[in-house]
């Protein structure tokens, strides 16, 4: 068994340079991805989780720039095996091109606008093999009608043929994994697989995912805001607030002792069955603030319950190592 990690990021920052000002949506952060496991990035919406993703694949569109960190990705033997940092290549750069679909590969939020709705769905996954495989056009059509059925899709030859728009929502997802797996990628990141979907699909497309991590061997690093899905689904969590790893452990630990404020309002704010009360939830008090003015010292002070003047507004703490094994950025914990 591989115990090195497969992705590690340390130090990232990625900002957006504005007329307006510098919006640091990604300020410094730091995560692990282990071989064949499960990641889940959790936040608010703002949080910086898509950036981050955006930022390993070199996707940041201008004015938006890695600064800062490093994106150490391990290749798999097939491709040499070395230890390549993602951050210091250039967007357009022939190896981000060959690991950008072939050794990672992403499924976006919304596949209505992530496939291009004048293309049918045959033409766009064979273009996605031919790129990364040496294969004709007829075996990667082949491969294609493989690969949606793989996903559930029925009548895969005819639906090779259809538009975007001619799929249903769930059928659009489908294809969209379908894609992205076509290459037998060793990382999917998935950026809110499942929204606008209702609940039953949204259980098939997880399912889905689960199977084909186990067919595939590959990792997930799953964005999402449904910690419902992150308790099914993930091995690790990393919590995410204004562009920093807050804290991060594995998934029992975290749903059983979180340890940092803002990850312990997060549990406070999810409806529990079995609840008599019928009451309001517990949200969290206040907003993110504007990426524009980063708060000094802590960035969730303004919202913390547990706010200590003189200390959490004027000292960012640095992310520590507890016992447990988890991580944590908070002053509670130090020395």
């Amino acid at each position: 068994m591989n115990t090195s990690p497969l992705l590690e990021i340390s130090g990232l920052k990625t900002h957006f340079f504005l007329d307006e000002g510098t919006v640091k949506a990604v300020e410094g952060a730091d995560l692990m991805v282990q071989h064949g496991t499960t990641v889940g990035i959790v936040g608010e919406s703002g949080c910086g989780k898509s950036v981050t993703a955006y930022s390993i694949l070199q996707l940041v569109e201008s004015p938006g720039k890695i600064v800062a960190g490093k994106i150490l990705w391990q290749r798999p033997e097939a491709t040499g095996g070395d230890l390549l940092d993602l951050a210091a290549l250039k967007p357009n750069s022939r190896e981000i091109h060959a690991i950008r679909g072939g050794e990672i590969a992403m499924i976006f939020q919304e596949p209505l606008t992530s496939l291009s709705p004048i293309h049918t769905i045959g033409d766009q996954i064979v273009e996605a093999i031919r790129l990364h495989r040496p294969v004709s056009q007829e075996e990667a059509r082949r491969q294609a009608v493989q690969m949606l059925q793989r996903v559930g899709i029925p009548r895969p030859e005819e639906r090779l043929d259809n538009y975007p728009f001619q799929l249903s929502g769930g059928m659009r997802q489908r294809a969209m994994i379908a894609m992205a797996l076509s290459c037998h990628p060793s990382l999917l990141i998935a950026d809110e697989p499942t929204t606008a979907l209702d609940v039953t699909t949204q259980a098939q497309i997880l399912e889905l995912m689960s199977e084909l991590q186990n067919d595939f061997g590959m990792s997930i690093l799953l964005i999402t805001h449904n910690l419902g899905v992150v308790a099914e689904m993930c091995d690790q969590v990393v919590v995410m607030y204004l562009g920093q790893v807050v804290e991060q452990a594995d998934t029992v630990t975290l749903f059983n002792d979180p340890k940092h404020p803002y990850t312990q309002a997060l549990m406070r704010s999810i409806p529990k069955i079995g609840q008599r009360r019928r009451g309001r939830l517990d949200p969290i008090k206040g907003m993110v603030p504007d990426p524009y003015n980063r708060p000094h010292g802590c960035c969730f002070h303004p919202r913390c319950d547990k706010f200590v003047p003189g200390l959490c507004d004027q000292q960012e703490p640095p992310l520590r190592k507890l016992k447990s094994g988890g991580m944590v950025r908070c002053v509670l914990y130090g020395e």
